[in-house]
């Protein structure tokens, strides 16, 4: 089916290439992150599943934990993090994801006050 004969309702949308701009720029600044930090801190990333995100203007570091140890981790190496991440933006924030079943994700704020 062609999609010029469907309502404007009912296509596909089209995502704006300021969105696409924007993934790019948070994959780029989240290489420059990962280099900056130093070696102990990129080992415990390197277990995890990690990114930044700037959507809704706000740098997001995001850690999905892949076990209790090493959510443990990063929440005894946040203060590390943080400084880290307040080198690329003056308010920031670190939203943790916990392995399945072993609680909920928690979000910290990062700014200049608060650390």
């Amino acid at each position: 089916m062609d999609n010029r004969s469907l309502p404007p309702d009912d296509l596909p949308p089209r995502i704006p290439p300021d969105w696409e701009l924007a993934r790019e720029l948070d994959v780029v600044t989240g290489q420059y992150f990962y280099q900056d930090c130093d070696r102990a801190t990129q080992q415990l990333l390197s277990g995890c599943g990690w990114y930044l995100s700037s959507f809704i203007n706000v740098l997001t570091l995001v850690i999905v934990c892949p076990d209790k140890n090493t959510n443990w981790q990063i929440l005894k190496n946040l203060d590390s993090l943080a400084t880290y991440l307040k080198s690329f933006a003056k308010s920031a924030r670190i939203r943790i994801y916990p392995p399945p079943g072993e609680g909920t994700v928690m979000e910290v704020p990062v700014n200049a006050e608060v650390l």
